[in-house]
This record gives C-alpha cells, structure tokens and sequence, in this order.
C-alpha cells in the first residue's frame, strides 16, 4: 500500500466518523422518542439546507456545523475545498434536506442503506403504487449519477434522488454516502464507488416489495 493510498484510506475513516458523529447528534436532537421536533435542531436543519447547493463554506451559517471538530487530514490548506470538506458538506446537508419534516430517522448505518440499495426500495414501493420505474424516470436519473462526469454532477443528481426518497421516507447511511463521495474524486476508487452503487441497485431486498402491497393495501 502506498503512502498516498494510506492517507486515502484514513482520511476516509476519519470522514465517516466524523460524518456518522455530526449527522448523528443532529438527528438525536432533532427527534424526541416520540418524535417531537426540537427548535434548535430544526434551525440547524434549516441552515444546512440553505447551504446544499453552495459550496463548502460559501454560508458562514454553516461553519460550526461543517468545520468544528473535522479531523485536521480532511481540512484543506489551499482557497479550494478538499475532497474531505466538498464530501462532508454535501452529504451533511443532503441529510438536511432529506430529514426535513420527517417523523422517523432518515440516517440509519449499515450496508442495507447503501444509496443504490435505497433507490432499489424506491423503485419497489413505486411499482406497488402501480409505476413501473425500471425504464422510467428515477433509473435514468440514477444512472446519469453513476455516469456523472463532474462532482458538481454528481451533486446535481443526488440533490434529485434525496428529494424523491424523502418522499417515500427511505433512509440512507450518510456517513457511507459521504466516504464514497470521497472516494469518488479519487480517479482510482471512482470506478469501485460506481460499483458499489450498482450492486445495491441490483440487490434483492428480501419481502420488501411484498411488505410495500401489503402497506397499501391497508
């Protein structure tokens, strides 16, 4: 393993930590055991979502939010974003924007939320409404996410998706978005975030189409 690929590595671990702790707390106070929204945490959610489609920093509202505490190999040193700072504020304030109004956790670890794997439940629920969305439109947005050439695109595209699984509650785990955001300005690892993303799209998701007609049909 080279030096750059190590640096890489940890600065990863150290992204999703800090992604999984902030996003964490957020959402904690955000909601109550009974599901109470609490002032401040909503203004926090406020703030962030106003920052979704600026760049890292460009809101000083989002300055404690985004930069207290982030381990120092992910801060840049130059007038542009790092990788770390650009993954960090994208997938913090897509979370935002996702828990927004929501009674239930829109951040949950763990590999069943993987974002292709959330999109594959979208697609389930979709056709248990009675659209069929295979050939429609959230694969092709899903695809031209994968295909994105830019991370500007990708951020495009992902700002799309959150809004119609926040329509359906379909939670992701961000601090994993946020360390294959990461990963994926990396030209070596791009190709592996690619792939992970489809083959949670293609995964089966045991008995939750059926759970999905069950639900409407009550």
């Amino acid at each position: 393993m080279t030096v750059d690929h190590e640096r890489e590595q940890t600065g990863r671990e150290e992204l999703e930590k800090f992604v999984a702790s902030r996003v964490s707390a957020i959402q904690n106070e955000y909601l109550s055991s009974g599901g109470e929204r609490k002032p401040n945490a909503a203004r926090k959610l406020a703030l962030l979502r106003r920052a979704v489609s600026q760049a890292p920093g460009e809101n000083p509202d989002e300055w404690s939010i985004l930069f207290e505490g982030m381990p120092e190999c992910l801060v840049g040193k130059g007038p542009d974003p790092s990788p770390g700072e650009l993954a960090a504020h994208t997938a913090i304030t897509l979370y935002a924007v996702h828990q927004q109004s929501q009674g239930v956790p829109m951040h949950c670890p763990g590999r069943d939320y993987n974002l292709g794997t959330s999109v594959r439940r979208f697609v389930n629920l979709a056709k248990a409404d009675g659209l069929d969305l295979m050939n429609g439109e959230l694969p092709v947005r899903f695809a031209a996410l994968v295909t994105a050439e830019s991370f500007s695109e990708t951020q495009h595209y992902l700002r799309q998706l959150i809004h119609q699984l926040k329509g359906k509650s379909i939670p992701l785990d961000y601090a994993l978005l946020a360390g294959q955001l990461y990963d994926l300005q990396f030209p070596q690892k791009a190709d592996g975030v690619r792939l992970s993303w489809g083959r949670g799209f293609a995964r089966s998701i045991p008995g939750q189409a059926q759970q999905a007609e069950s639900d409407q049909g009550k």
